[in-house]
Parts: structure tokens; sequence; C-alpha cells
């Protein structure tokens, strides 16, 4: 069960990282969303 608990905590702090990131380059970038990232929000 403390296996299971864990990984799902990895998991979503990477998930949260990822997107962070993510947004972080969207912003950096000029260019328009993708189509991509607006259909996940």
């Amino acid at each position: 069960m403390m296996l299971a608990y864990v990984s799902l905590l990895v998991v979503g702090t990477l998930g949260t990282l990822g997107t962070l990131a993510a947004r972080m380059i969207v912003k950096q970038r000029p260019q328009p969303v993708p189509v991509r990232v607006r259909a996940r929000r």
C-alpha cells in the first residue's frame, strides 16, 4: 500500500512540474499556444 501511495505522489509531483515547465516554455515563446495544449486544459 505504501509503495502505491508513494508512486502516486511521485507521479502527481512530476505531472505538476511538467505542466509548470510547459507553461514557462509557452510564456517564453511569443508564438501562439498549440491546439494540443488548449485541448488539455
